[in-house]
């Protein structure tokens, strides 16, 4: 069994990261290795799509080049820039004490070093391992509702936790799944992998590459 296992982990990432480089989504913020323009990327897509995000990130970023500029920011004007998200006036308190505590506390340098990562406003585990395998190249998962959704299907495991992206064990399975320096693009294929086919809502089984190893797609955990 834990052969099988073993053995189902390196058959998942070797085809999603063969089914990634033929499907794999465009955004501006994935031609990019500034961990500033990364952090803003995350803290934009929250709670909103990818495609509202990219309408206005590269405006953002034009009138935002540095947090020492956004912490500078005029809030009606950075209000009305991220009026399309929803969420606005949130967004725009917490983008602005982000960049006043980049400033302030960090020099206007966006610290690499996961501890201090996870000081700054608005950055949480997921975005802070964005900055450590995007930039870094650290063997590190993004692990969100999607990701889980994805290896929950897969491998028929089940956190125990009421919200299962704070559940230790996920995020450990998760890493174990990562090909050896190669997090960014195994990250990005399942972000893909899950918004394309392995969707929240009428997956796309009969595209999946997974069909071999999927319990979901076996139909043997319950999910039907």
């Amino acid at each position: 069994m834990v052969q099988k296992l073993y053995n189902d982990k390196e058959l998942f990432s070797k085809l999603i990261l063969e089914w990634w480089h033929k499907h794999k989504r465009d955004y501006p913020w994935r031609c990019t290795d500034d961990p500033y323009f990364i952090l803003i990327a995350e803290m934009l897509l929250r709670k909103t799509t990818a495609q509202q995000v990219e309408k206005i990130y590269n405006t953002f970023l034009s009138k935002y080049p540095s947090p020492e500029i956004l912490a500078e920011a005029d809030e009606d004007y950075l209000k009305e820039l991220l009026r399309p998200l929803g969420m606005e006036h949130k967004r725009a308190e917490l983008l602005k004490k982000f960049g006043l505590t980049v400033k302030e506390v960090y020099n206007g340098e966006i610290p690499s070093e996961i501890e201090e990562l996870l000081k700054l406003p608005g950055v949480g585990m997921y975005a802070a391992n964005a900055v450590l395998s995007f930039v870094y190249s650290k063997d590190l998962p993004l692990l969100d509702t999607n990701f889980i959704r994805v290896i929950q299907r897969v491998f028929g495991i089940k956190s125990e936790k009421t919200r299962a992206r704070d559940d230790k064990k996920l995020w450990e399975f998760a890493q174990k799944l990562i090909p050896p320096g190669d997090s960014k693009h195994f990250n990005l294929a399942v972000l893909d992998f899950a918004a394309l086919v392995c969707r929240a809502k009428n997956p796309k089984c009969n595209l999946c590459v997974m069909k071999e190893i999927c319990n979901y797609y076996k139909g043997s955990v319950g999910y039907r």
